[in-house]
């Protein structure tokens, strides 16, 4: 709606917070991994998710992708107890360890609290007082989730898994009856647009399940066997290092498996020019077609593609009247933040 997609992303002070409540835990950041600390996305799409049930409906089962250090798989189970939520990480640089290891710190945090609690005074059958926490045991839910597998107290609201979005395809994650598939700040280079791409298809698109033999069976069989897809959100701060940012790759890579997103929250800047990073949520869903805006319309008006034009319009601004000498110098320093950050 109009006011979701003109509000403000959160100030450095929200991170701030986050950052504090998770050190209340026993979690504390790793500013050196993107997937180790909190970023401003993330608390625009927990804000976009949890304002009412649209996004998230009861009951949801929620996988989250790039869950980082687990802050709003927590605070979004915490406002939505109902919900049910997977959050999953690649295993590089020990990304989905640390990851299970915040979501067990969490865990016992609330375990400890609710036993303090119940020394003082036992509460009422069936409330639960814990903070922002994991959970405590409710129904069991968690799916394919390989971290919560291997424990014996499976059963909490919010379970961890690895998953490496280049073989997304082959998870057992993506077998199984997702309601929600969320992520935030996922995209930091060319190839991550393209593997994170890869996996939102194997998520989203429809396909036929296969029977115990991994042999489709007759046409009626698939159509009963066909998986609806679930609805999809990701938060993506757009603009980031000058327009030179990987916004663009995002919305080709989409484009290529054949998604398409489109801005519903956040702010999406369509009526300013001013270079600046801005949060945007978007969903992500099935391309329709002709009964989409072509890739002209996209060129002028997509978030996506916001900083690659401003960009474009003050270079090609920049090149009048500049010497031969000077245009060769502003192409070098192009070229060298390019090479940059293709690193």
């Amino acid at each position: 709606d109009s006011h979701s997609m003109s509000a403000p992303p959160p100030e450095a002070t929200g991170v701030a917070a986050a950052t504090d409540e998770l050190k209340a835990l026993g979690i504390g950041v790793v500013e050196r991994h993107c997937s180790g600390r909190v970023w401003p996305a993330a608390l625009t799409l927990l804000e976009h998710l949890t304002r009412d049930d649209r996004c998230l409906p009861p009951g949801a089962r929620v996988l989250e992708l790039g869950a980082g250090t687990g802050y709003m798989a927590l605070k979004a189970t915490k406002r939505r107890p109902d919900v049910r939520w997977c959050a999953t990480e690649t295993a590089h640089e020990d990304a989905a360890e640390r990851l299970a290891s915040n979501l067990e710190a969490a865990h016992a945090a609330a375990r400890a609290e609710t036993d303090e609690l119940h020394q003082r005074s036992p509460p009422p059958l069936g409330e639960n007082p814990g903070s922002m926490s994991a959970g405590p045991p409710t129904d069991g839910f968690f799916f394919g989730c390989e971290t919560e597998k291997k424990k014996t107290s499976r059963h909490k609201r919010v379970a961890s898994s690895a998953l490496e979005w280049s073989d997304a395809a082959r998870s057992p994650l993506a077998r199984e009856p997702w309601d929600v598939v969320v992520g935030s700040d996922l995209v930091y280079g060319e190839a991550g647009a393209r593997d994170l791409a890869t996996c939102l298809a194997a998520m989203l698109l429809p396909r036929e399940e296969e029977g115990e033999d991994g042999i489709s069976g007759d046409a009626q069989t698939k159509k009963k066997r066909r998986k609806p897809f679930p609805s999809c959100f990701l938060a993506q701060t757009c603009g980031r290092w000058g327009g030179y940012g990987y916004d663009a790759a995002l919305y080709r890579s989409l484009r290529a498996v054949g998604l398409r997103a489109t801005a519903v929250g956040g702010e999406s800047l369509s009526d300013s020019d001013e270079m600046r990073q801005h949060v945007c949520v978007f969903s992500v869903a099935p391309s329709l077609g002709g009964a989409e805006p072509g890739a002209s319309e996209d060129e002028a008006h997509h978030p996506l593609l916001r900083a690659q034009r401003l960009r474009a319009a003050a270079e090609a601004a920049a090149e009048v009247g500049i010497s031969e000498d000077d245009r060769a110098a502003a192409e070098a320093e192009k070229a060298m933040q390019e090479a940059f950050l293709s690193q």
